[in-house]
């Protein structure tokens, strides 16, 4: 697992590819990595394939969501906060 906070940008990112091609599940990592994100942070998930079952779940916590397929192994999904 990698993760990577940059302070002062409110981008805190995740990769589980190692995880996944491991065959591990990194739900927990993932659930952990988001329930510590500061109020208004932006969270970059990096995984080998699109999270489908993760995305409404998060955009049920007040999260927008954008995907892009960067290689056939290489998802970036990116779940911003959405601003009333």
């Amino acid at each position: 697992m990698s993760s990577e906070n940059n302070p002062g940008t409110g981008i805190v990112e995740l990769d589980v590819r190692p995880q996944l091609r491991a065959g591990e599940e990194p739900f927990s990592i993932i659930m952990d990595t988001f329930k510590n994100l500061q109020p208004g942070e932006t969270f970059v998930l990096h995984a080998i394939m699109k999270p489908a079952p993760l995305i409404p779940l998060l955009e049920g916590k007040g999260y927008t969501s954008t995907c892009e397929q960067v290689s056939s192994d290489h998802w970036i999904v990116t779940f911003v906060p959405q601003t009333n």
